[in-house]
């Protein structure tokens, strides 16, 4: 089994630094350019995950060129810079020509007019070309996702169109529980089922994620209803199975307890421990999270918007993670970043790396100059935490209401 993935999506890396070629990071304002992948390397990281599009924009929904990066060929590109920067890739598969997540699962425009048993057997078949290919080039995935954020299904039928054509969720039901949409359960368990067994065709030793965006909800379903999600897709696929289950986990977008109490981050993670049990074969990962470096804090405020919360956030997810989950099951940390110009970027706009991920993956002092009066809470040598976390237990933060979630 791979560690604890310690790392970051950051899948726009080629488009800001030319491939390589022109870095606008920086370890310090006033030091030299680095490679954004070497500085993760060199800072106790070792995992990145790259998004992959069908075909980028081909319905006219969006600007091919400024999404080029999302295409196999340059996704193969940057999988080669991951291994020569010696990290682990994991391939987010998303089977869209543009983003899947909650509110979004749109079939690739190419597989628009496909019947399901037609569209099964196509997605098994890209799935195992697509992989193959980065094995091909010696460059086989640690992991692939089969979907991203998949929590109310993937390859959605159009509008307008019977639900029977898509993998969507609940469409004449729940998710789960008493009144729970079977048929379609059915539906994405084939889909899913297909997309597993691709994966494994093309790389029998790589590892099979499964992504959902529960864990913005887990105080509003609690963990059982959660386990209740993964245990209905177990019961309806029949290839080998998956091996990790990932949740993204945002502050901003968690949804409140049934009693309209803010739900908490940390909290949530705190319940994962009860998902390990029922699953205990199956390493459990935060696929997708990140907290704000400037401009507003989620409420109530428990970790600052600014670089020194940023970094506070991190290491307590780290911590609680290592505290919740057995360490055979801790799956590890992934930070969601769009590119530096948003403001939870772990780069400043100018591009200079921030404590989260200069000193955020591993243990030891934090520089005196970002704690300004605040007291350093170890002394200790710096080391990896990526397969051991956890920095000093910090108290529960309490990280606002639910809003819509965004497109990652």
């Amino acid at each position: 089994k791979l560690p604890a993935w310690c790392g970051v999506d950051m899948s726009e890396l080629a488009t800001a630094d030319a491939d390589g070629a022109d870095s606008p990071f920086r370890d310090s304002p006033h030091g030299a350019k680095v490679d954004a992948l070497r500085l993760l390397k060199s800072r106790g990281g070792n995992a990145f995950r790259m998004r992959l599009w069908n075909s980028p924009c081909a319905a006219g929904q969006c600007n091919a060129s400024r999404f080029a990066h999302a295409n196999l060929t340059n996704v193969l590109r940057m999988a080669r810079r991951v291994a020569e920067a010696n990290l682990s890739f994991i391939l987010d598969l998303h089977y869209s020509d543009w983003w899947a997540d909650p509110l979004h699962q749109a079939k690739p425009l190419a597989w628009q007019e496909l019947p399901l048993p037609v569209l099964k057997r196509t997605l098994r078949a890209y799935t195992r070309r697509t992989v193959a290919a980065f094995v091909a080039q010696g460059t086989p995935p640690a992991a692939v996702q089969v979907g991203n954020e998949i929590t109310f299904g993937m390859l959605w039928e159009r509008p307008g169109e019977a639900c029977a054509r898509g993998g969507r969720l609940a469409c004449a039901g729940d998710l789960f529980g008493s009144k729970v949409d079977l048929a379609a359960w059915r539906r994405l368990g084939a889909l899913v089922d297909a997309g597993m067994r691709g994966v494994r065709e093309a790389c029998p030793r790589c590892e099979i994620a499964i992504h959902t965006s529960l864990g913005n909800r887990i105080a509003e379903f609690s963990s059982v209803g959660i386990g209740d999600w993964y245990e209905l897709l177990l019961n309806h696929t029949t290839s080998p199975s998956f091996d990790r289950i990932g949740l993204s986990l945002y502050p901003a977008y968690l949804a409140p307890h049934p009693s309209s109490r803010p739900a908490s981050a940390l909290e949530n993670i705190d319940a994962l421990a009860s998902l390990a049990r029922r699953f205990p074969g199956k390493r459990v990962y935060i696929a997708e999270t990140a907290y704000p470096q400037r401009g507003t804090a989620p409420p109530p405020h428990r970790f600052a918007a600014s670089p020194l919360g940023q970094y506070e956030y991190l290491r307590a997810v780290l911590s609680r993670l290592a505290q919740a989950l057995p360490e055979a099951q801790r799956g590890g940390v992934l930070w969601w970043e769009r590119n530096e110009s948003c403001d939870d970027a772990l780069f400043s706009p100018s591009g200079v790396a921030s404590p989260a991920l200069l000193h955020g993956f591993v243990h030891g002092r934090l520089p005196r100059h970002y704690l300004k009066a605040a007291e350093p809470s170890s002394s200790r040598a710096r080391q990896t935490v990526c397969g051991s976390w956890p920095p000093p237990r910090r108290g529960p933060c309490k990280l606002g209401a639910e809003r819509s979630t965004g497109s990652h």
